[in-house]
Formats: C-alpha cells, structure tokens, sequence
C-alpha cells in the first residue's frame, strides 16, 4: 500500500509524480537488526523496490525497545519504504522461494553468519553460481577475513575495537560508548554506496559480485580525521568531554532553566564577537585569552569565567542573541525537542505516515537533497508478512498454492 505523506501545513497530500532515480532496481533485503535494513530503505527512498524477507517469527529488531502496536521503534526508524514477505529458511520450499526472489532481483543484502549461509545453500559462491547477475551484499560484525571473521558483534563491541569508546567521554572519567547504534548507522550508509557503485559497474561488465559491510570497518573509517592524526603525527586525542582538543571557548554551558547551549569560537574574530554579545569585553585585555593558543592553554579558565554568564540566563535567549550576532552555537535538545524544532522540520527529516496498521506514524526523512531525482518516504514500516501474498502472485504462485504454503508455514 502505497501511504500518503503529511504536508505540515496542509495536512494529507497524494504524492506527486517524480522520476525516481533507482525505478525498475530490485532490491532483497534479507538483513535483520539495523545495518542491513537501514541501507537497503536509503535505496528505497530513491525507488528502489525493496522486498524484506523475514523468518517466520519475524526481524528480531521487532521486539527491541519501546514501541506500539506490536512494532517497536527501532523496526520502524529503518524499515520503511518497503515489501514484506516471511518464509522459513529451513524448508526446501522456503529455500527455493527465496531464490525465486532472488532470480528477478538486481541487490541481495544479507547478515547471516558463514554457517547460517552454508547450511542454507547461500554461500557467495552458491549465490554467483546460480545467480551471475546478482549483487550479493553481506553485512557482519567483524567482515569476511581476519581472526574475528564469522563471529557475531553488536554496535557497542565495534565501538570498543575501533577506539571511539576509548576516545568518548569526560576526562576524568573512564571511556563511555556513543548513545545511538553509530556502528550500525555507518555500516548502513556504507550498504548502500557498496550497492550503488556495484550497479554502475555492472553496467560496464554485466556481472554482479559479491561484496562485503562491517561494523568494525564502517566506524573505524567513520573516525577518519581522529585515526588521520594518530597515523600522521602519533597524536591520540584525549578525551576532552564536550570541550576540544583545538579550540576555545568550545563547550556546552548549562544555563538558568536548567538547559545547556553549546557554542564554539575557533578563532580570534569569532572569540572577539562572542565576548563582545556577552558584554564581557575586558577578557580581550586578559593575557590568558589574547589569543587562540592562549585560550586552548587556559581553557578550564576560560570555562569559569563564562560559565557565570550563560548560568544567569535561558537557554534560548541566549541562542537569539548569540545567533543574531552569527555566532556558532546550538541549544543542547532532547529528542523530543529536535524532532520539532524548525530547522529539522526545513529539512523534512520528520516524515508523518498513514499505516493501516499503525494509523499515523512518523519516521526519520532524508538527509540527501537531489534536484532532479529527490527521495521520498511513501511506505511506512511494514508488518511481518505483510505482502506475502502479493509477492508470490508476482513469482507465478495461485491463491491455491499460496493457501498451501501459508498452511505448511512455509511462508506466513
């Protein structure tokens, strides 16, 4: 079922018609948990017909956390924009209908660990041996060699291997992860790139091929200007909180009605402007702040000094007034403040959903902007097997052998 998207001013709008950039691309997304799921719904914001193929007890990622109505909030930040079909795996039947699936489709993304696929008859080799054609993505915690090779991982252990741990948190304190799934988040921006430029290249040779994500990869290449320093100067930097290793003032102030405004002058011209919106003039005459250097030698100085300032006023009209001045600063917002805040709302990244199933609901938007080919949210999350039927209409199935296999539970 196709959804219609809110227009935040005008309430319910149909879609209008746009050409979509990956129309015609059929992609099996047969990944479960975060990674997997989130890239192949990037390549369907941009038209690409995702089929998400389940077990028959459904993407465990369906049970995480809070939600409602039988659908937790993590299924639904990534699985939108797609189709549904549960099918068990452990049936000939169901192994063969997923090659079925497999036959018409361009992009098969994956997570299944090396035994799961062998046992399966889903091995890369298997995969290009029966489907040249096919682009075959798999997803895994640790990548495909190396001494961790095949063993399962969870965001929080990418995050301790790659350092970003060891590199978070307040100085005097011990490291602490990142709060959302970053390992996941990266790795599934990266399914999509490994899925878009394996397309444009099989326009040149007319093959597909095999490919591989990983956790471990996707975050320690996300760190790149932190590893860039270690690997050319041998710098490693420490933690420094909300502060910088760099910069000064760099920091989030806490202010009177207990919220916090993080702002950041990284040179003399913004310090200048800052201190001048502040009416705190004279620390351009304190020889600890003359200038960048002194200012990052004497940056716990520099925190007390201000930190009476910002504590004698609200946080949003310290944003207005600092902001007026073009100076680099944000309020430090909860989620449920983000979610609503204009500059969000510009950037479409809330996109509110009619579901069947679910009545309205909203999911993340798109953060890439394209002119002539723009993205769009139109399916909302889908429940399990949702399009089950629909699916095997389309592989040639009746609604006589369809009534079968849903009996036999081959598919549900």
């Amino acid at each position: 079922m196709l959804a219609r998207v809110r227009d935040n001013e005008h309430g319910w709008s149909k879609m209008t018609q746009q050409v979509r950039a990956l129309a015609g691309t059929r992609v099996i997304d047969a990944a479960t948990m975060v990674a997997g799921p989130l890239g192949a719904s990037i390549l369907a914001d941009f038209g690409a017909d995702v089929v998400k193929v389940e077990p028959i007890a459904g993407d465990e990622s369906r049970t995480f956390g809070p939600g409602r109505d039988g659908m937790s909030g993590v299924y639904a930040g990534v699985n939108r924009n797609k189709r549904a079909i549960a099918l068990d795996l452990r049936t000939e039947e169901g192994r063969e209908l997923f090659h079925e699936l497999c036959a018409g489709a361009d992009v098969l993304i994956e997570n299944m660990l090396p035994t799961v696929r062998a046992k399966f008859g889903l091995t890369a080799e298997e995969l290009r041996e029966r489907h040249p054609h096919l682009i075959c993505l798999n997803v895994s915690g640790y990548g495909d060699s190396g001494p961790s090779a095949g063993r399962p991982a969870l965001d929080p252990v990418a995050q301790a291997l790659t350092g970003m741990i060891q590199g978070t948190g307040d100085p005097d304190g011990r490291g602490i992860k990142a709060g959302p799934p970053v390992a996941d988040s990266s790795a599934g921006y990266l399914v999509a790139v490994a899925a878009l430029v394996s397309l444009f290249a099989r326009q040149k040779t007319g093959a597909g091929q095999n490919g591989s994500v990983s956790l471990v990869a996707s975050l320690f290449h996300l760190q790149s200007p932190w590893l860039g320093q270690y690997m050319l100067a041998d710098y490693v930097a420490p933690r420094v909180g909300n502060a910088s290793n760099f910069y000064a003032p760099y920091n989030a102030y806490a202010t009177r009605d207990g919220g916090a405004v993080h702002i950041v002058a990284f040179n003399d011209r913004h310090f200048e402007r800052f201190v001048k919106a502040a009416g705190a003039e004279h620390l351009l005459d304190d020889e600890r702040f003359t200038n960048a250097a002194s200012r990052l030698a004497h940056r716990e100085e520099l925190d007390v000094v201000l930190a009476p300032w910002f504590a004698e006023r609200d946080r949003d009209d310290i944003v207005t007034l600092l902001t007026d001045q073009n100076i680099i600063c944000a309020p430090v917002l909860a989620y449920d403040e983000a979610v609503d805040h204009p500059q969000i709302r510009a950037l479409e990244m809330v996109v509110g959903l009619e579901s069947e199933a679910l009545g309205e609901v909203r999911v993340p938007g798109l953060p890439i902007k394209l002119s002539d080919t723009p993205g769009r949210v139109e399916r909302p999350p889908t429940a399990l097997g949702e399009h089950t039927a629909e699916l095997l209409k389309e592989l040639g199935h009746n609604d006589q052998d369809i009534a079968r296999l849903l009996a036999a539970r081959v598919v549900r």
